[in-house]
């Protein structure tokens, strides 16, 4: 079990919280390792007190894209020591019934609470309960064709959780569903020894039976299924969309060369948008949006030509408001237009629940990086100044990132990564040298402002942001 859990179960027992794990038994210790969901019942009289208990042990309340149920909440808690993140699948109410749909609302609080064993850690319910629920939740998937689909690709679980469940059990009668011991039985003698189309008519009486606790009238039930499938197709082919944050929020990962900045940014994303709705931008060297792209090919053809006359190139430091070009000041105007749209963008998508990770944020600090770049000169022309005034005006209207996550390293230790990088036209030694004098001390836009030491392996710096991010306070 990871400490994750470990460490919430015994919060939950320490506030008098009943819960259980009530369905696919089989699974419980991959699910207890990270692996799968943990499908959890706790009484909707406690939802309150269970949701505070686990926002203080570090869970995050997520949705789904695909479909949202009353009573079913999704939280995600991240297992420090692992760095793995794990999802519990909480039921408030037993609502159940075609993977889809989940079309009945069942009156089982009193049934469930009565039979959860308390011997270890997680508790669960007895052999009894298990087979009852198996039982009622395997009569109610299969009485349609589109429950039939859902079925068959699960067939294999429901295999094994029935061979899982224990032999040495006695069945009870459940009056809130008017389930007799006698009825459990027949169930169970169908399950276990009768051809398909005996299970598929007795499901369909058994659904009859249960019709009272339905969610959703035939009318309701068919446009909600239609509905629903397209959703799913929608986002199996197009969309892609996982779970979503409430809220989502903007990480920002600066840094000089050769820090680790690419290598944080593709380890967010690749561990964060396997279970995550994520978002990735490059801020440092923006996209082109159709106002400025004509503009930047030009600009950019000038000055390719340009480095051909000159072979030799001036540095940074040397940089001052009188050799500053008009192209380079319309340039830097461009770029900070770039930017700033980019930064709305951003923006947008983490008010839709994203987690939105930016390679590089801008700051404000004239000439240094990702920053202003046109200096001050009053005796310049008119022209430049309003390019200066233009770009002053672009950066400070750009919202600060939620978290910043600045790398620092030596720089002895990104001249070795430097050299270490395979990439067509990377920075020289020298140019390396350079940025660093310049930029020594540069600060970027953010909110929450993390200073990270990123000489350690990329996996220990991921590891530590991934921590600092997950459980930060300033993150809803």
């Amino acid at each position: 079990m990871l400490q994750v859990f470990n460490s919430l179960f015994k919060s939950l027992h320490s506030k008098n919280i009943i819960f259980c794990n009530w369905k696919d038994h089989h699974a419980v210790a991959d699910h207890l390792n990270g692996i799968g969901d943990l499908d959890l019942y706790v009484p909707i009289s406690q939802k309150v007190q269970f949701e505070d208990i686990v926002k203080k042990e570090g869970f995050r309340r997520v949705l789904s894209y695909q479909s949202s149920h009353s009573y079913i909440e999704h939280y995600y808690g991240l297992d420090k020591a692992n760095s793995i993140f794990v999802h519990l699948h909480v039921y408030f109410k037993i609502i159940t019934g075609e993977h889809v749909s989940k079309n009945y609302d069942l009156p089982l609080e009193r049934y469930l609470t009565q039979n959860i064993e308390t011997s270890s850690e997680l508790p669960t319910l007895n052999s009894s309960a298990q087979r009852s629920i198996f039982l009622i939740r395997y009569f109610l998937k299969i009485g349609s064709v589109y429950g039939l689909m859902q079925y068959f690709r699960e067939l294999e679980k429901y295999s094994k959780e029935w061979n899982y469940l224990a032999d040495d059990f006695n069945y009870e009668s459940i009056p809130e569903l008017g389930m007799s011991i006698e009825e459990f039985k027949k169930l169970n003698q169908v399950y276990d020894s009768s051809p398909f189309i005996k299970k598929f008519y007795l499901s369909m009486k058994f659904k009859r039976k249960l019709k009272r606790f339905k969610r959703r009238g035939f009318v309701k039930y068919q446009i909600f299924i239609i509905n629903n499938f397209f959703v799913r197709l929608l986002n199996k082919l197009f969309l892609k969309k996982q779970k979503i944050f409430i809220p989502g929020t903007l990480v920002a990962v600066c840094g000089l060369d050769g820090s680790g900045k690419s290598s944080l940014v593709t380890s967010l994303q690749a561990n964060f948008s396997s279970h995550f709705c994520t978002k990735v931008f490059h801020l440092g060297r923006p996209s082109s949006n159709l106002v400025t792209f004509f503009f930047n090919f030009f600009i950019s053809v000038y000055s390719f030509l340009k480095r051909l006359k000159f072979s030799t190139k001036k540095s940074h430091t040397g940089m001052s408001s009188k050799n500053v070009s008009l192209i380079y000041a319309l340039r830097s105007v461009l770029l900070a237009y770039d930017r700033n749209i980019q930064s709305k963008q951003a923006f947008d998508y983490s008010r839709k629940g994203y987690l939105v990770i930016c390679d590089r944020y801008p700051g404000l600090e004239n000439g240094k990086m990702d920053s202003p770049r046109i200096p001050a000169n009053k005796s310049r022309g008119a022209l430049y100044q309003s390019c200066y005034n233009l770009e002053q005006k672009l950066y400070r209207s750009i919202q600060h990132a939620e978290f910043i996550f600045q790398l620092s390293v030596p720089l002895e230790v990104a001249i070795l990564r430097n050299s270490l990088r395979t990439k067509f036209g990377k920075e020289t030694e020298a140019e390396i040298k350079d940025r660093f004098a310049v930029n020594s001390g540069a600060k970027f836009l953010g909110q929450s402002y993390h200073i990270v030491d990123a000489t350690p392996s990329s996996e220990k710096v991921y590891n530590r942001v991934a921590d600092e991010l997950w459980h930060s306070e300033d993150w809803g």
